[in-house]
């Protein structure tokens, strides 16, 4: 009985290696970015940062918004119009993100992912990450190829050449947060040595020897052509003239979203929709004697609000008596009512931006140099919040301004205290992501009308909205 268990053991080791002649070639993936004409990819990023001087430690953390438009694409190319806001907010986790700065970019993408920066544009910093092989690639295929890291000192920039190692993972399930993917993974590591030539000039607030090294990870999906999330990590140390180290680390996760540019027609159609929406809630809630707006028809049953079947077309807005107790008779608008003339009725106004959809709530929903919200506000902001979760995946910003009447220190003050206020709302009270929203005090900078009179200035006193759609 041993003798033939020990044959059989014998005969798999000498048929499997004979099996595996027959089989196929590895299947092999080719990488390379799909990008076309009128395309934006946004990237969401959030940095863990922690800095150490001697014995001071700092941490914070920071959100990067990219977002990327094509302008033209070649077969080889895309050229590509970006903007990089930055925010930050400091402790581990804590608190709103206030908006830091804007950066504007042109610069070429090749489809291998290298790219070409003009030495005016700052972003992006890290450049050509990942940048991919001519051939395909077989999962475990190890390749390098340059890349570049760019410092932005007070007085001088400094451009460092690194070379990273990349392996292709294999394909992956990816997750961050409400998000999740399962797509191409790809590792890599490079290590970053820096030291500026004996024979430059030495700057005081500028490192003369930078050291440090990375690691990083990128989904990215072969068949759409695009990164879905990417995690790296970043250890820098930074050696000044006058002796002083200092010590930087990142943690960096971003989820990419593609999407079709948004044109101003588009941005039109989701002002009305957003309008349409604002002003059911307002008159759900708080109109007299509990009248509605609800969509009105052509009798097509008899019945003058009822559409069965398809049959009727829409004619314009029926208020109709939502209280059983109450006697008030319907009254219909008449078709082509602008509906922009019930809103002039809100205490919220929706106009578009060059960002995206902006709510603006004027100064009657704060008592006079008081950043506390009046119940009026709180009924704004709630209304508000439920047309924001329709759009989970854009950026909301909160901004506050003031008139030019008094000090400016404290105008900036009063409008950043009011821009947190409504911003804890929506994440307190209506349970919003905080990393969704940031805000930033404007004091009188951004005015809306002329400081001129009482009726302007109450313009200009105002907390702004914007759901960011570019």
């Amino acid at each position: 009985m041993k003798t033939k268990v020990h044959s059989l053991l014998i005969c798999f080791v000498t048929i499997l290696p004979f099996l595996e002649l027959f089989a196929g070639p590895p299947e092999k993936t080719q990488f390379q970015w799909k990008w076309t004409n009128n395309q934006v990819l946004e990237l969401n990023e959030y940095h863990d940062v922690f800095f150490r001087v001697g014995t001071k430690t700092v941490e914070r953390e920071d959100k990067n918004r990219v977002v990327m438009k094509t302008k033209q694409c070649s077969q080889d190319s895309c050229l590509v119009n970006a903007w990089f806001d930055t925010y930050l907010r400091y402790g581990k986790t804590s608190g709103p993100f206030w908006k830091d700065k804007e950066f504007l970019s042109d610069f070429t993408l090749f489809r291998n992912g290298r790219y070409e920066v003009p030495n005016e544009f700052i972003m992006p910093n890290l450049r050509s990450f990942p940048s991919f092989p001519e051939n395909a690639v077989s999962v475990s295929d190890v390749w390098k190829l340059p890349a570049e890291e760019s410092f932005d000192f007070s007085s001088e920039r400094i451009r460092v050449k690194v070379t990273p190692e990349y392996t292709f993972q294999g394909i992956f399930p990816w997750k961050e947060g409400n998000y999740s993917g399962n797509c191409e993974k790809i590792s890599y590591t490079y290590p970053i040595f820096y030291t500026k030539a004996e024979s430059e000039r030495m700057a005081p607030n500028v490192p003369y020897k930078i050291f440090g090294f990375a690691t990083g990870t990128v989904f990215f999906n072969a068949t759409k052509g695009v990164p879905e999330f990417k995690e790296v990590k970043l250890s820098y140390t930074f050696i000044y003239p006058n002796g002083t180290v200092q010590e930087a680390n990142f943690h960096i996760k971003g989820v990419y979203f593609l999407r079709n540019q948004v044109n101003a027609k588009d941005k039109e159609s989701i002002r009305e929709d957003i309008l349409n929406d604002l002003i059911v809630g307002y008159t759900k809630d708080g109109l007299p004697n509990g009248l509605r707006i609800t969509p009105a028809y052509r009798p097509g049953n008899g019945k003058p609000n009822a559409n069965p079947n398809g049959i009727g077309e829409p004619t314009g807005t029926l208020i109709t008596n939502q209280n059983p107790d109450l006697n008030s008779p319907s009254k219909l608008i008449p078709e082509g009512e602008d509906p922009n003339k019930i809103a002039e009725q809100l205490p919220v106004k929706v106009r578009t931006s060059e960002d995206g959809i902006v709510f603006s709530l004027d100064s009657i929903l704060f008592d006079f140099n008081d950043s506390k919200l009046k119940p009026d506000a709180e009924s704004a902001v709630a209304k508000i919040a439920e047309i924001l979760k329709k759009y989970p995946d854009r950026e909301i910003r909160v901004s506050g301004h003031t008139d030019n009447i008094g000090k400016k220190e404290y105008n900036q003050k009063l409008s950043e205290e009011r821009a947190k206020s409504v911003l804890h709302s929506l994440v307190d009270n209506y349970k919003m992501d905080e990393k969704q929203i940031s805000f930033r005090g404007y004091a009188d900078d951004l005015p809306v009308a002329p400081n001129d009179t009482e009726e302007n200035r109450h313009k200009n006193r105002r907390v702004e909205i914007t759901l960011v759609l570019d």
